[in-house]
């Protein structure tokens, strides 16, 4: 992994076989991190899990090849779960599929763009009516 910044604006580049959610952790430390943006991604996956809300749950589906990340983007709290990221992968017959990311291994990389909140505060608390952890703006 390599990654750089500039002001508040990261860009991290992931090699083949890095796992993509413990990378971005490893930048939100690296940086100080609390609160912020992934303004988006691009690259490919493999080993990508994803999931559907089904209202009380989420319905998990792994996708074992590779597919070429066409969406990636979501927000970082500065309590857990830190990552709130969704993503969507174009399949060889182009066939789309995503969800919320659980975890993915950059095949053969991935690049990520990250920015850095100061100012605004972003948490998760639980909302008793949708079952979720939602965005709280402080």
């Amino acid at each position: 992994m390599i990654s750089d910044i500039e002001k508040n604006y990261i860009v991290v580049k992931l090699e083949k076989g890095e796992d993509v959610g413990e990378s971005i952790t490893q930048v939100l430390e690296d940086y100080g991190v609390y609160s912020g943006l992934i303004v988006y991604g691009i690259g490919m996956m493999r080993d990508l899990e994803v999931g559907y809300w089904n209202g009380k749950e989420y319905e998990r589906a792994k996708l074992p090849v590779p597919g070429e990340v066409v969406s990636f983007h979501g927000s970082i709290s500065s309590n857990e779960p830190r990552l709130h990221i969704h993503t969507s992968v174009a399949l060889n017959e182009h066939n789309v599929k995503g969800g919320h990311f659980f975890s993915g291994i950059a095949d053969p990389l991935m690049e990520i763009h990250i920015l850095r909140l100061e100012e605004i505060v972003l948490k998760r608390e639980l909302n008793p009516k949708s079952g979720l952890k939602e965005l709280k703006i402080d």
